[in-house]
């Protein structure tokens, strides 16, 4: 952009460029003497209208300090104002030049409006040959950025050579060259090999370079060892001392391990089973990293204590902060301003609608309301589009409840019915009634009796015009609700819930009424393999964690561990996920760590893993 600032200021202040001087003996004063103190200063707006009062005044040069005017329209970022004055500014015939700067900046405009196609059209219209040198500084940087936003990774990088023969200042050359190398950052992986292939020679350097990066990007160490051999191959490249270091620091930072790590949970009180489960999870994973180990520090934080307690861990030399695990403790982190020390909160925040995201505060929690939006997802996979909920009448039901209807009609699905239970109620039929159109029957049956006046026999029918069910419903509840799905004829309906309906520990004869639903739940409880694990091993010697009923935050405190190194690799590439006991991990825009379930049945009682 720095270099774009460059070039679309010679579209303005280029000598010989400018409006027809009067020819009198005395020396007139420059009448944009001004306006260009506004441009050097950045105060384009103001430029703008001393351009267009200018245009006023000289009839004579109007387009030209009309065009100028739209320039730095440009720069101020008032497209809008810019592409107004260009289509209210008729250019003379016998004029090329400036109908040249005009069609350039028309491109450029275009660019900015998301249209890099008509960019590309308007450019491809200019002969190469037309232009004079004082425009092809602007001619190839535009082309070049307009080929990157259309996807023709190729053609930008070969715009950026020829760009690079026209300049002249080290400081132009090194921008062109950082522009160059964030076409090779922005291919994709999966096609910088195919590129490669059909690439000039004049770019193999710098594939050779992206091709180290990309395979060592997370390894320091190897990562600068291969570019000391690219340096020896390519002797003073122009990579060389504008890139190159700047990747080894970039590396370094993206893995740096902390040195102390604080650990901040509510070791007393309500929360103290869960964050003891937690922190016997973390300090497993800990204790079993082959990696130089951190110090770690624990400290009892709550709701109460947490911005004391956080500062008292800055204080102690803490340079990463793992917790707290209470949600009211995590919004106060939230609100806390500029955070010295990375927190990876074990939960999330209640997010404001305005509120910024806090880039050194990283969310991680078992959010149910995810699990939700994954079986919508699932569901609309397996061909489903017409859908029954069912849900327990308490706020947790409510938010899992509003964040499967809303992905599912999003998806452009449709809900037929929601009705709700009371949570160890021992009437599960009501709500199953109503939610299958039972009741409804049954009241037409009573009616029509109830009008004839006679003893007749009815039979009640379910509708008829629902694809599936999906509830979300804790493993006691669900034992006794399943059974009513069946009592009431609809056994055929394929019923999908969240991790909450098994307890994470096998049960045959309990979850024998369970057949059939299909669930989500994390690797730890249902993949054999990790069952199977050292660290599982580990901890169900020292803990009995298999008998446990906080199975899963063993997990999150294991994967809260391992996601310490990589989270600068999770948040730098949005495609890559980290393969983690609590689910496929990765971390989206708002810095909130994302979790991808595996997919079970219950066959016998027993959970049987789908994927």
């Amino acid at each position: 952009m720095r270099l774009f600032t460059i070039v679309l200021l010679s579209l303005i202040l280029l000598s010989g460029c400018g409006p027809t001087r009067q020819s009198n003996q005395q020396v007139q004063a420059d009448p944009e003497e001004n306006v260009r103190g506004l441009m050097r200063s950045g105060n384009y707006s103001a430029a703008a209208e001393e351009y267009l009062s200018l245009a006023t005044k000289d009839k004579q040069n109007s387009a030209v300090y009309r065009l100028k005017a739209a320039a730095a329209y440009v720069e101020a970022g008032q497209y809008a104002e810019a592409n107004k004055i260009l289509s209210e500014t008729d250019i003379p015939e016998n004029d090329p030049i400036q109908k040249l700067r005009m069609r350039i900046l028309s491109a450029r405009l275009q660019l900015e409006f998301g249209q890099p196609g008509n960019a590309l059209n308007s450019l491809k219209e200019i002969s190469a040959l037309e232009i004079p040198q004082s425009l092809k500084t602007t001619y190839h940087d535009i082309y070049a950025r307009a080929y990157l936003a259309h996807g023709d990774y190729l053609k930008a990088a070969s715009e950026r050579l020829r760009l690079a023969k026209l300049l002249s200042t080290p400081n132009e050359i090194t921008q062109n060259n950082r522009s160059l190398w964030n076409i090779f950052e922005a291919i994709p992986k999966s096609e910088l090999d195919d590129l490669r292939i059909n690439a000039p020679e004049e770019l193999s350097s710098w594939f050779a370079l992206a091709s180290i990066y990309q395979g060592y990007r997370y390894q320091p160490v190897k990562l600068k060892n291969a570019i000391d051999g690219w340096i020896q191959r390519y002797p003073g490249h122009p990579a060389y001392s504008a890139i190159a270091p700047k990747l080894i620091s970039q590396s370094s930072a993206l893995t740096q391990r902390p040195t102390n790590i604080g650990l901040l949970l509510p070791l007393a009180g309500k929360y103290k089973k869960s964050s003891t489960a937690i922190r016997d999870g973390f300090l497993a994973a800990w204790y079993l990293d082959k990696q130089e180990k951190s110090e770690v520090k624990i400290y009892d934080a709550n709701s109460l204590n947490i911005r004391e307690i956080y500062q008292q861990a800055v204080t102690d030399g803490v340079d990463y902060i793992v917790g707290p695990l209470e949600k009211e403790a995590v919004n106060q982190l939230a609100d806390y301003g500029e955070l010295p020390v990375q927190v990876l909160a074990l939960n999330r925040q209640d997010l404001k609608s305005e509120q910024a995201v806090n880039k050194k505060l990283i969310q991680f929690g078992l959010s149910p309301e995810d699990e939700a939006i994954q079986i919508a997802e699932i569901a609309m996979s397996d061909g489903h589009r017409l859908a029954l909920v069912v849900t327990p009448n308490i706020p947790w039901g409510d938010r899992i409840a509003s964040a499967f209807k809303q992905r599912w009609i999003e998806m452009g699905g449709a809900i037929l019915e929601h009705s709700y239970f009371e949570s160890s109620a021992k009437d599960f039929g009501s709500p199953i009634k109503e939610l299958l159109n039972i009741d409804s029957s049954e009241q037409r049956g009573k009616a029509l009796r109830n009008k004839l006046n006679i003893k007749i026999n009815t039979v009640t029918r379910r509708r008829e015009d629902a694809d599936f069910i999906f509830t979300a419903a804790i493993p006691g509840d669900a034992r006794q609700l399943f059974p009513q799905f069946r009592f009431h004829r609809a056994s055929d309906l394929p019923v999908y819930s969240t991790s909450h309906i098994f307890t994470g520990i096998v049960d045959k004869a309990k979850d024998t009424d369970l057949n059939g639903v299909k669930f989500i739940d994390m690797p730890w409880i249902l993949d054999t393999s990790r069952q199977l694990s050292i660290i599982q091993d580990t901890l169900n010697r020292n803990w009995s964690q298999e008998k446990s009923q906080y199975r899963r935050l063993y997990a999150l405190g294991i994967d809260a561990y391992r996601l310490i190194p990589e989270i600068g690799r999770l948040s730098a590439e949005k495609n890559i996920h980290l393969n983690g006991e609590t689910g496929d991990l990765s971390i989206d825009s708002n810095n909130i760590v994302k979790r991808k379930l595996r997919s079970a049945q219950f066959v016998d009682g027993k959970p049987k893993l789908l994927n």
